[in-house]
């Protein structure tokens, strides 16, 4: 049988409900299981013990009196330590923020409290998102194998998940930051689509690409968190109010048809063997279950990344020219990307501005003719250090960067392992605001490949 903190979020809220398990038991167990495994992990800064076991009992009362409650009631959860949280620590995984307590939660995070999900504490991150670890907070290992990186920027949080340490987090996404980590620890991460989930109380690093999303076990998991999280906000000024379509539980798994695109061979030249394996058989996956594929083109596919980094780096010099003067509470390369940002000229922010837009047409476009997009998260597995943002060797941004331009919703998926037992994820996107039938469409694919834990909680641990 398996661990109870390794069945899904929605096997849970079912024992709950026949009261076969106590919230305050999971609770308990999930922070064992953090004592046991964080110090080889690293994958949080701050846990939110006294709270979480407070919230567990509120739950285990209501489940008692049988109440009508959300469905994440009593779940537990954690957080990437950029989202604001009242009178707990945020620090953005920077000496900069060390000491600061938000007096007030991100909307993402209110709404989850306010639904009665159960917050165990805050995750490790690159430093504030932006590809580098902070050498006093460290990097968060990949539970899969200790030895590489659990990837970024949202790290602690991809880790935490893998390991069954909650069973969802939130995380942001700038150019792969969800997707990337996600990818290599083996578990779904969702970068929705732009505006749908507000970004109020989430510190930025980019505000013209940023996302807010979640990260679980599964494709349904995924799709009742982002229902729980989603949503017009007024605090937010780039939030949208597009109709999200609700989840059907019941229905989740019924087989859809689907046209898929994928990219030329040319563009997917940089793939290493065990990535290019798994998507050939990915491929094969879609092909059995009938869904039709199509090559297709994206104007300016070659263009992305700098089109990124026009707006990325003189959006995040803007946010951290306030502590230009605190140089050495920075990771050395952070600071460094800063001072980049800080000499790019006006006219590149704009001519990225635009560019962006053009290039949300483009994509847009594709979609008249296909369904979805599929192509691999990364073009290699997670590796012992964290590549740098922009770094021309090992560019992990490639496939998921140009989805942060667009805005459309992307989601990665484990769909297979390397020799040595590495995860690999492909990556499914969708047209804007079909982000609950992007994930029904990622169940399907689920369905076709085996999923194991990593050897940190094998044992049952």
């Amino acid at each position: 049988m398996d661990h109870l903190l390794d069945i899904s979020l929605t096997e849970l809220a079912k024992l709950y409900r026949k009261t076969e398990v106590s919230p305050v038991e999971i609770a308990k167990a999930t922070f064992e299981r953090q004592l046991k495994i964080e110090p080889k992990l690293n994958a949080f800064i701050s846990l939110t013990e006294k709270e979480a076991l407070q919230q567990a009992k509120i739950a285990e009362k209501c489940f008692l009196t049988h109440e009508p409650v959300h469905l994440l009631m009593g779940i537990p959860f954690s957080v990437k330590d950029l989202f604001y949280t009242k009178g707990i620590r945020t620090t953005c995984a920077s000496n900069i923020l060390k000491n600061f307590k938000p007096n007030f939660n991100a909307t993402a995070v209110n709404k989850l409290l306010t639904n009665g999900a159960v917050m165990i504490g805050k995750n490790n991150m690159l430093e504030f998102a932006y590809g580098i670890v902070h050498p006093d907070f460290g990097k968060t290992n990949n539970p899969w194998d200790l030895s590489k990186t659990s990837g970024g920027s949202s790290s602690g949080s991809s880790a935490a998940v893998a390991s069954g340490i909650g069973f969802f987090s939130l995380g942001t996404d700038t150019g792969g930051s969800i997707r990337i980590p996600a990818s290599y620890c083996g578990v779904v991460g969702l970068k929705p689509t732009r505006g749908l989930v507000s970004t109020h109380g989430v510190f930025p690093l980019s505000w013209s690409l940023d996302h807010a999303g979640p990260i679980a076990r599964n494709a349904l998991d995924t799709a009742i968190v982002l229902e729980a999280i989603s949503g017009f906000d007024p605090e937010d000024p780039y939030s949208l109010s597009g109709k999200l379509r609700e989840v059907d539980i019941e229905n989740f798994y019924v087989p859809i048809s689907k046209r898929v695109g994928i990219l030329p061979e040319r563009q997917l030249a940089g793939l290493t063997p065990d990535v290019r394996s798994v998507y050939e058989k990915t491929l094969k996956h879609v092909k059995s279950i009938g869904w039709e594929i199509e090559e297709i083109t994206i104007q300016d596919w070659e263009r992305t990344e700098d089109i990124i980094m026009d707006v990325l780096l003189p959006e995040a010099a803007q946010i951290h020219k306030q502590w230009l003067n605190r140089k050495t509470d920075y990771a050395a390369r952070t600071y460094h990307q800063i001072e980049i940002g800080m000499e790019k000229k006006a006219v590149d922010y704009l001519d990225g501005l635009r560019n962006s837009r053009k290039y949300t047409q483009d994509v847009t476009s594709v979609f008249k003719t296909i369904d979805l997009l599929l192509m691999p998260t990364v073009a290699f597995v997670a590796p012992a250090e964290d590549p740098v943002i922009g770094s021309t060797e090992e560019n992990e941004m490639v496939f998921t960067g140009p989805f942060n331009i667009s805005g459309h919703p992307a989601v990665t998926i484990n769909m297979g392992f390397t020799e040595n037992g590495l995860p690999i994820g492909m990556q499914l996107t969708a047209p804007h605001f079909q982000d609950i039938e992007l994930l029904q469409a990622a169940s399907q694919l689920e369905q076709l490949r085996t999923m194991k834990l990593p050897p940190l909680i094998r044992k049952g641990v």
